[in-house]
C-alpha cells in the first residue's frame, strides 16, 4: 500500500531537491548568511502559518499551538538585529486538502532544521536557534504523519499536490530572492 506521505514524497521530489539546493547556497556559518537564512524563511513562514489558521489547521492539527513555530522565528531574528517582516496578507482560506499539502512541507522541514542547527551552532555556538530547533524534544513528525494518513487521505489528491507544491514554490522563491 503505498502511503499519502510516499505518494508527496514521490511527487515533490524534484521541488524538494531545488528548494534545498537554493537554500544550500547560504552560508549559514557567517552571522550575515544566517540572518538572511531566517529572513527568507519568514518571508513565508509567518504568513503561510496564519493561512493555515484562517482555514481551521487547529481542527486537523489539535497540537497545533505545538508545532506553530512562527514566534520561535521571530525571536530569532530579534535577537539577530532583525526587524519584524512585513506580513503579506492572505488570500482566501485554502482548502483542507492543500492545507494538508502546505503543512507536509512545514512539518517535514523540522528534520531539516535539526541538521541546520548542528551546522550553525559549531560556528557560532551564541547563534539563536529556537527555530531550527523547534519541537525537537517532541515526536511531531511521526504524529503528523499519523494524522496525514487518516485525515490528509481523504482529501482530494489534486488539492493536496497543489499545496505541497504551492508550498516549496514559496520557500523557492524566498531563497533565491533573499540570498546573501
Amino acid at each position: 500500500m503505498d502511503t499519502l506521505r510516499n505518494q508527496l514524497r514521490s511527487a515533490t521530489a524534484a521541488q524538494h531537491e531545488r528548494v534545498d539546493a537554493a537554500f544550500s547556497a547560504y552560508r549559514l556559518d557567517q552571522p550575515e548568511g544566517y540572518r538572511a537564512f531566517l529572513q527568507a524563511h519568514a518571508q513565508v513562514l509567518i504568513p503561510l502559518e496564519i493561512e493555515l489558521e484562517q482555514a481551521g489547521i487547529e481542527t486537523m492539527l489539535d497540537d497545533w499551538p505545538l508545532r506553530c513555530r512562527r514566534q520561535a522565528l521571530l525571536a530569532d531574528l530579534k535577537a539577530l538585529g532583525c526587524a519584524e517582516p512585513p506580513l503579506t496578507p492572505a488570500g482566501m482560506a485554502p482548502s483542507p486538502g492543500w492545507s494538508w499539502g502546505a503543512a507536509y512541507v512545514i512539518e517535514g522541514s523540522r528534520l531539516g532544521g535539526r541538521v541546520l542547527a548542528r551546522r550553525v551552532a559549531d560556528a557560532n555556538p551564541s547563534a539563536p536557534l529556537r527555530y531550527l530547533n523547534h519541537g525537537s524534544a517532541t515526536r511531531l513528525w511521526p504524529s503528523f504523519l499519523q494524522k496525514l494518513e487518516q485525515q490528509g487521505s481523504a482529501c482530494d489528491w489534486s488539492e493536496v499536490l497543489t499545496g505541497a507544491n504551492d508550498t516549496f514554490e514559496r520557500f523557492l522563491g524566498a531563497a533565491r530572492s533573499n540570498r546573501s
